[in-house]
């Protein structure tokens, strides 16, 4: 046989008379979920979907200048301070003194020396107007890494200068 019945096998016991299919059909009074319900007692359960919405405790904040009567309306979006105004010279401070330390040996301590005038100005800048002025870290960053190359190089001098005087290298 080259075709297997993977039927199951046929039960000679079954009757369809022994379990009648039962079906109860549903009142007519029932409620459904399309027909409008009835308003739940005070405090009880309500079902989130059925609460009317929140609205905030005592008189309403805004009122409508078109009507007499006060409508609520949602607060305006909360105004935030306009940053990044001289993060330029906090950027460039930054930049600066770490092309000043990787970078040293191509322009002495010149990177440096820049770094430091950048960094002292973005930060009398922020110190001045901190509201609109952003870019400290970045400013602190560019005064360390310029102070860095300024003192290597100071320490590069006056090894230079006692090994000549001494006639060592």
């Amino acid at each position: 046989m080259l075709i297997e019945d993977l039927s199951p096998p046929v039960d000679p016991n079954w009757n369809p008379v022994i379990r009648e299919p039962t079906y109860k059909p549903p009142p007519s009074e029932e409620q459904t979920q399309w027909l409008p319900r009835e308003q739940p007692m005070a405090g009880g359960w309500v079902a989130p979907d059925e609460r009317p919405p929140m609205r905030p405790p005592g008189p309403p904040a805004w009122d409508s200048p078109q009507s007499a009567r006060p409508v609520w309306q949602p607060p305006p979006p909360p105004s935030r301070p306009v940053k990044g105004q001289s993060q330029g010279l906090a950027l460039a401070s930054m930049l600066t003194g770490l092309i000043g330390l990787v970078l040293g040996g191509c322009f002495g301590p010149l990177p440096g020396i820049a770094a430091v005038i950048l960094g002292w100005m973005a930060l009398s800048q922020i110190k001045r107007s901190p509201e609109t002025v952003g870019g400290k870290p970045m400013a602190i960053i560019g005064l360390v890494t310029g102070g860095l190359s300024i003192a290597f190089y100071g320490l590069l001098l006056l090894w230079i200068i006692f090994a000549g005087a001494f006639g060592s290298f």
